[in-house]
Order: C-alpha cells, then sequence, then structure tokens
C-alpha cells in the first residue's frame, strides 16, 4: 500500500485536544527553562570551543552541554556498533540529528550553512562543497574519507527530514557511492506524552526546531544500531540503497515509501498556493472555473469583476443574475491612446458612437469626393419604405422580478439577447460596417 506524502510530515506543531491545557500550563515554566538553557549554552560552547579537538575533556563538556539543552541520547543494540566504518547512515528527523549521533559515536557531517571553521567543528559540520553541485560533494567526500585520522562521515539519505512516525523517503544512492561498507543506525525521537510538541514540522526552520528543543522539558533520542552492511558484487547501488532502506525501516517499524526530496518540494509548493488561495480567494481555481463559465454568456465583462462577485456569490447562476440586472456596476472602458491614422485621418467615412449612422466626413475631402460619398451612403441610410431600423435600448434592466421561474427565464433570454443584440450593434458601429437588413 503506497502511504500518502502528507501522512509522512508533521504540520502542526502543537496538539490538538484536551492535552493542550497541559501545554498551556507549562509555558510560563518553558519559557523560563528556554531562558536558562539560552544562557548556559551560550558559557560551555565557548568553554568548548577553546578545548583541543577529539579529547575527553571535551567530549565530556559537550555532552553536559547538550543536556542542559534537554538533548539525551540513548543507545541501543550497541553489538551491532562497528566503529571501522568510515560512514554511518540514519534516517533523518531534525537537524540535530547528526549532534545526537556526535555525542556517542564522533563524526561529521556535510555542511549546508555558510559558518566559521571554528563554529563548524563546534556544531560537527564539514564543508564539503553541497551547494557546489553532487559531483563536487562526491569528489570532497572521497578526498575526506581518504584522510587520516579523520572522524567518520555521517549521511542522511533521505535527504529531507520526516516525521519519523510513519515511514522513510526513499534512500538517494549518492551516499552509497564512496564506499562500499556503511554502518546503518536507525533514530527514534521522543519527548514526554503530556508536552508532545513536535521535535519538526513541515517548512519549519533550524532556529524554530532549536526554540522548543530548549522550550520542551527533555527531547530523547534513540540511536539503533543496525550494523554493518556491505554491497555485493552483482549488486547495483539502488539495490543496496533499496536493502538499506529496508533495514532501518524494519528496525523502527516504519514503512518505506518512493517518496523523495522532489516530491517533498512539490508537496510544500502545493501547501503553498492552496494557502495563498485561502488567503485571495480570487486566486482560487474553482472561482477561476465558475467565472470562465460566467464570461461565456458574458463575454464583455472582464474576470476579475466576474471573479469578485463570485467570491460574494459562490453560485455561477446568481452572478449572471446580478450583472444581467445591474447590480454590478460594468467596468469603464479604458481610454486607447490615438494612433497617426486616427490623429490624421485620410478621406474616409466615419461613423458616431452614439448609435446613428449618418456619416461624418473628412473637412479635409474635396466637394466632389463629399459629393460621391453622400450618394453612395445615401442608399444605406434609408430602409426599405423610408421606415428607420429601431434603436436598441441600452438599459437591460428588467422592470420587474417575475413571481415564478418560467417568468424569470422569460425575462433572463429576454435580456441575453438584448445584450448580444447591443454587442452586435458597438461592433458594428465601431469598424463603420455596412450590414445588409441592419443599416443598408
Amino acid at each position: 500500500m503506497t502511504v500518502p506524502i502528507e501522512a509522512m510530515y508533521s504540520r502542526s506543531r502543537f496538539p490538538s485536544g484536551p492535552i493542550l491545557l497541559f501545554l498551556l500550563l507549562y509555558t510560563p515554566i518553558g519559557i523560563i527553562i528556554f531562558l536558562l538553557r539560552l544562557f548556559i549554552s551560550l558559557q560551555l560552547f565557548l568553554a568548548a570551543s577553546v578545548l583541543p579537538h577529539n579529547t575527553i575533556i571535551r567530549r565530556i563538556v559537550l555532552r553536559v552541554l547538550y543536556s542542559i539543552m534537554g538533548l539525551v541520547v540513548r543507545e541501543e543494540a550497541l553489538e551491532n556498533r562497528d566503529n571501522s566504518c568510515r560512514i554511518i547512515t540514519t534516517n533523518h528527523i531534525t537537524p540535530f540529528d547528526h549532534l545526537a549521533v556526535s555525542i556517542v559515536l564522533p563524526c561529521v557531517t556535510p555542511s549546508v550553512y555558510d559558518l566559521p571553521g571554528a563554529l563548524s567543528t563546534l556544531l560537527c559540520y564539514r564543508d564539503l562543497g553541497v551547494t557546489q553541485g553532487r559531483e563536487v560533494l562526491r569528489a570532497s567526500a572521497r578526498i575526506f574519507l581518504n584522510e587520516r585520522n579523520s572522524p567518520p562521515l555521517l549521511l542522511h539519505p533521505e535527504g529531507a527530514t520526516t516525521s519519523g512516525n510513519l515511514a522513510l523517503m526513499k534512500y538517494g544512492t549518492w551516499a552509497f557511492e564512496l564506499n562500499g561498507s556503511v554502518l546503518v543506525a536507525g533514530l527514534h525521537v521522543w519527548r514526554l506524552p503530556l508536552l508532545p510538541v513536535a521535535p519538526s514540522v513541515l517548512g519549519a526552520s533550524w532556529a524554530a526546531d532549536l526554540c522548543f528543543m530548549l522550550f520542551s522539558p527533555v527531547t530523547l533520542f534513540t540511536i539503533r544500531y543496525i550494523g554493518k552492511l556491505e554491497r555485493g558484487e552483482s549488486e547495483t547501488v539502488e539495490e543496496f540503497a533499496g536493502r538499506v532502506q529496508i533495514a532501518t525501516a524494519v528496525a523502527l517499524g516504519v514503512k518505506t515509501s518512493n517518496h523523495t526530496v522532489a516530491d517533498k518540494v512539490e508537496y510544500m509548493k502545493r501547501l503553498a498556493r492552496e494557502a495563498a488561495a485561502a488567503a485571495n480567494p480570487m486566486l482560487n481555481p474553482e472561482v477561476h472555473r465558475m467565472a470562465q463559465q460566467v464570461q461565456e454568456v458574458l463575454p464583455h465583462i472582464s474576470l476579475e469583476q466576474i471573479k469578485r462577485d463570485l467570491v460574494h456569490t459562490q453560485n455561477v447562476d446568481l452572478t449572471i443574475t446580478n450583472f444581467l440586472e445591474g447590480n454590478v456596476p460594468e467596468p469603464t472602458p479604458e481610454s486607447r491612446p490615438m494612433t497617426p491614422s486616427q490623429a490624421h485621418p485620410g478621406p474616409s467615412v466615419q461613423l458616431l458612437e452614439t448609435g446613428s449612422s449618418t456619416p461624418v466626413i473628412n473637412q479635409s475631402q474635396s466637394p466632389s469626393h463629399i459629393s460621391n460619398i453622400s450618394k453612395t451612403t445615401s442608399k444605406c441610410d434609408s430602409p426599405p419604405g423610408g421606415i428607420s431600423k429601431p434603436s436598441v435600448a441600452l438599459s437591460t434592466a428588467a422592470k420587474s422580478f417575475g413571481k415564478s421561474a418560467s417568468e424569470r427565464m422569460t425575462s433572463f433570454e429576454s435580456r441575453k439577447a438584448q445584450l448580444i443584440e447591443n454587442a452586435r450593434r458597438k461592433y458594428i458601429e465601431k469598424h463603420g460596417l455596412q450590414v445588409p437588413g441592419y443599416n443598408c
């Protein structure tokens, strides 16, 4: 059964229901603990930065530091731990997974932040050119692994964080191209059931996760060693990555999935679009679809004005009725700049925009040419029988609201036909057309 991508991530930091009351009662205490931890952590960070690297005293100071911050580490299945492996792989839950592993197993992880050298060393980061591309990262990682006395390299093949409660994302292959064997471990993050603040949520920054870790009483990281896995001679990198993923999922009691980092990015984009549509209803795809239906009936009304009315009515028929009855003011046409040909017209016949078919003749025309034009247009000005064509009323509002459905439908059809005729008349007059049976 395929695991839906939305179920793999936590979208809410706080719980819902009666348990939220405990969190509200704890909030004043949590703020005090946060401030104390923040002050003490700065002191210990300064102390750890001046101590020699890879010494017992420094490791003890760091372990005390992380314990004060509320980060506690527990190890399981120690018999499967192999210190000879140069690469360690774990699942990814929070931005501080590498700190938890480095407390009990000295290691570094590729840095995605531009940090000073001393701070990167203190936080167990190593600049391997992640921002410069995958090929640069592979080359830098191979050089680092070949260095003598360098610590193991901790990698997260998932490439992004998950909630860690349901399934693992598909493991990337690049982590298994560097070496033929890896030490596989699984991570589980636990917090007090009465204060179940999520360790990390979708789209949250590392600073927000750090603040809530300092706010929470304790954050317990459980590291379960699965053991050393080696790639077979006839096994591809993809098959090896899949085998490591399955072994990690079985040890943690979760499922595997084929979702990748790209799928997570697309999911976050979709959530952002939905949030934007909720903040601005005119961006809602459903409103746009209904607006297109209204514009098929009323093509002279702009989509933007139709959407404004649909936001309130949420009904295609009601919006059409509002425009036909004049309850929504029609947009005023934008004035267009005159072209050179319009500013200095040649000898031509122009029709007035007021509905009259009387020709307006350019004053620069010669008298002989004017007489020819008058003869030509006089035939079109007088319909057969000398009867003038009745003008079409511009107002399409109904005189009264029909009492029955049939009366309202008849009124609607009549006003619709009147609107079409008005649009047709305006088009003919605008372009100066001579239409037999209409003005000829």
